[in-house]
Order: C-alpha cells, then sequence, then structure tokens
C-alpha cells in the first residue's frame, strides 16, 4: 500500500479546496471523510457551500497531513447508505450518531476521484527561520 494511502486511512480529517461557484476564490474546508479504492467520500449538509462549489467546479485539491492532492468531485447520492456504513467503520457508531443524527435526509454525498499528488508542503520544523534585521 502506497503511502499516501495509508495516510488517507489513518487520518481522520482533511482539508479540502474548492472554487467558489460565485468569486471564483479558493475556499478551503476542514472535512471528516472517509476513502476506500482511489475516492474519498464525504456527507455534506444540504446547506453546505462547499459542495454547492464542486457541482458547479469539480476540480478540487486536497491536503491531508503535508500531502497536496488534485481530484474531481461530483454528487453520489445513490451512495448515501453505503458512505455512512463506510464512516461508521472509521469513525465509529457514537461518533457518527453525535455528527450526523437523524439528518440523513439532509446530507449530500460528494465523491472524490484522487488523481495525482502535487507535491508536499513543508512541515513547521522544515520552514525557515526569518531572523529580524
Amino acid at each position: 500500500m502506497a503511502t499516501s494511502e495509508v495516510i488517507l486511512e489513518e487520518t481522520p480529517y482533511l482539508n479540502l479546496t474548492t472554487k467558489g461557484r460565485r468569486t471564483s476564490l479558493s475556499r478551503t474546508v476542514e472535512l471528516w471523510f472517509a476513502f476506500e479504492d482511489g475516492k474519498l467520500y464525504f456527507l455534506a449538509h444540504e446547506n453546505s457551500d462547499w459542495w454547492k462549489n464542486v457541482k458547479k467546479t469539480p476540480r478540487v485539491e486536497i491536503e491531508v497531513g503535508e500531502i497536496l492532492f488534485e481530484g474531481s468531485g461530483s454528487l453520489a447520492q445513490e451512495k448515501l447508505d453505503y458512505v455512512f456504513d463506510l464512516f461508521r467503520r472509521k469513525y465509529g457508531d457514537d461518533q457518527v450518531n453525535r455528527w450526523y443524527g437523524g439528518q440523513r435526509s439532509n446530507r449530500r454525498v460528494v465523491s472524490v476521484d484522487l488523481g495525482r499528488v502535487l507535491g508536499k508542503r513543508p512541515s513547521e520544523k522544515m520552514r525557515p527561520i526569518e531572523l529580524a534585521a
């Protein structure tokens, strides 16, 4: 298994960057997710802007740990029950019930096909120190 896949399976949340559907500005949101067979799955509230941005502009960037991926997102509402099961396996019944409760019908399923790795962000320890003049 590739290092990036291990990170995706073990990390509890990631940052998803979309292009704003009205402003065209980059918008980043921290999200819980499930990963399976090269795809990321998310459960969005029906009023969340980020899934509406993905619907208009499918290209996204995903930052998990220090790794930055590109991806292509789409709505996958037909997988609602399956994605809830993936979330339960990853986070446990209690946590999923706390986060999502009985509001299943208010959730949108977003699937992101991962593309290539765009790079690796430098860790805080590796960034150069700026000295005062």
